[in-house]
């Protein structure tokens, strides 16, 4: 095997690499995404969360959505959970 060939064999298993973690990573943070909105719901109404509010949801990340998730076991409003 050539180097050049070698190269390009460490590249692709480098990048299938990445590849699995980056999925990885997007399936937690779509697991921490679902198990927060159940938690909304159950909490305050299935109904509870507005477009503005699904939106942050979306787009938040994983470490956004671990301190909603412990911020809602002692919040009162919806408001709560979501302050700043």
């Amino acid at each position: 095997m050539t180097l050049a060939e070698r190269l390009r064999k460490e590249a692709r298993m480098e990048g299938k690499l990445e590849g699995k973690l980056e999925g990885k990573l997007e399936g937690e943070v779509l697991g921490r995404h679902a198990v927060l909105r159940r938690q909304l719901g159950k909490r305050f109404g299935k109904d509870i969360l507005d477009i503005r509010m699904q939106e942050r949801l979306r787009c938040a990340t994983a470490e956004q959505l671990d301190l909603w998730a412990e911020r809602i076991l002692d919040a009162h409003t919806l408001e709560d959970v979501f302050r700043e």
